[in-house]
């Protein structure tokens, strides 16, 4: 798959410092000078009173609050995923400049993949917000409701060759897993997705995700403080293949938790 279409497919689910500047420019007043300021990136520094700096400690201290009292949703399956066959797995974790996702082997006749590649010898998984990472919209509305609200999350599931290409990402790391951990991994990335009333996963969202990938529903609300690399290190801790992803936000964080990695 070419380069520019993979990139289609990986929109950057973390927000740069030029656009927190710009999501917070409609509510706050920033400026580069004066007393009393609070850096909030390299060379932009807020200034105000005592209302405009408790609104910015607000959306700021609110994502950490939810982030703390707030469990992440999981969903339940309807019946347990079978155990794969006995054999060696490969587990990659893909660093596509500002986002990561997961990248597994799928056991042979298993179809976990998106429709139309339900079959594909690899899938990979991303999760991120609905609007600003699967809609693509970057508006700074858009992202100041990712940074700052508990806003509507979207999984990002598409299939790939054996082996996977990845052309485009900044890092792969890559390890072998056995069926035990293969299964651990791939109930952890299952409970991501709601289900039906009757148990399956929801549709696709009509947004576009490539030849073969897809867009879905997913559990968990986007912030900060649990974005896209929080989750793909959290749901790596649920299988044993990585540390717990306290305090990381950027893609770059990522592999000083991973366990038993190595880099392509």
């Amino acid at each position: 798959m070419p380069a520019s279409r993979l990139q289609e497919q990986h929109p950057r689910t973390s927000v740069t410092p030029t656009l927190q500047a710009a999501a917070l420019t409609p509510l706050l007043r920033l400026r580069c000078a004066g007393r009393g300021c609070i850096p909030l990136s390299a060379g932009v520094r807020f200034c105000g009173g005592g209302i405009e700096i408790l609104i910015l400690l607000a959306l700021v201290g609110w994502p950490l609050l939810h982030a703390a009292v707030q469990s992440e949703p999981r969903a339940r399956l309807p019946a347990p995923l079978p155990l794969p066959p006995p054999g060696s797995y490969a587990v990659l974790v893909a660093d596509w400049g500002l986002h990561s996702a997961i990248v597994v082997e799928q056991p042979p006749g298993w179809r976990l993949g998106p429709p139309g590649a339900e079959a594909a010898p690899f899938l990979e998984i991303a999760w991120g917000d609905r609007r600003y990472y699967a809609a693509g919209d970057r508006r700074p509305q858009a992202v100041a409701a990712a940074l700052f609200l508990p806003t509507e999350a979207a999984l990002f599931l598409a299939g790939h060759p054996d082996p996977p290409l990845l052309k485009g990402a900044v890092r792969v790391h890559e390890r072998r897993v056995d069926a035990p951990t293969l299964h651990a991994l791939l109930t952890s990335l299952e409970r991501s997705l709601p289900r039906r009333p009757a148990g399956g996963r929801p549709d696709p969202l009509p947004l576009p995700a490539g030849r073969t990938a897809r867009f879905l529903p997913a559990h968990g609300a986007y912030l900060w403080t649990r974005n896209c690399n929080w989750w793909t290190l959290q749901r790596l801790s649920d299988a044993g293949l990585a540390a717990p992803p306290l305090g990381v936000l950027f893609s770059r964080q990522v592999p000083a938790h991973l366990q038993g990695f190595q880099q392509r």
